[in-house]
């Protein structure tokens, strides 16, 4: 998994990067199939204070994951993208295998139910 992490109008520290990276690698036990992770981090002033806007966009096969955080610290934005992230990618996971195991046509059927069918 590739990380990229973009912060337009300022430079992003080495532990910042550090953090960020060791946060949201956790989410490979989710999802083995992601190819990249999209990090970007803003900073917005909103009337007398500052807010970071922090951006994930992860690549995965079929469709990419798109989240956006708010917060007031860097670590902050970067913790709750990392978690509803990982609410995405558990329910994308569950999706596909409820969808699997009812596209499967080997399931046992009882006798009853086999001769249910037919009348």
């Amino acid at each position: 998994m590739k990380f990229r992490i973009e912060s337009p109008g300022f430079r992003v520290s080495p532990s910042l990067k550090k953090f960020a990276q060791e946060k949201l690698g956790a989410l490979d036990r989710y999802n083995a199939d992601i190819q990249e992770v999209e990090v970007t981090l803003l900073i917005e002033v909103k009337g007398n204070r500052e807010v970071v806007n922090c951006t994930l966009n992860i690549r995965v096969p079929g469709r990419d994951l798109y989240l956006k955080t708010t917060s007031t610290i860097f670590e902050d934005a970067i913790l709750k993208a990392a978690d509803s992230a990982k609410r995405k990618l558990r329910k994308r996971k569950t999706k596909k295998a409820v969808a699997k195991k009812k596209a499967t046509p080997n399931r046992r059927v009882s006798a009853k139910k086999a001769l249910k069918k037919k009348a």
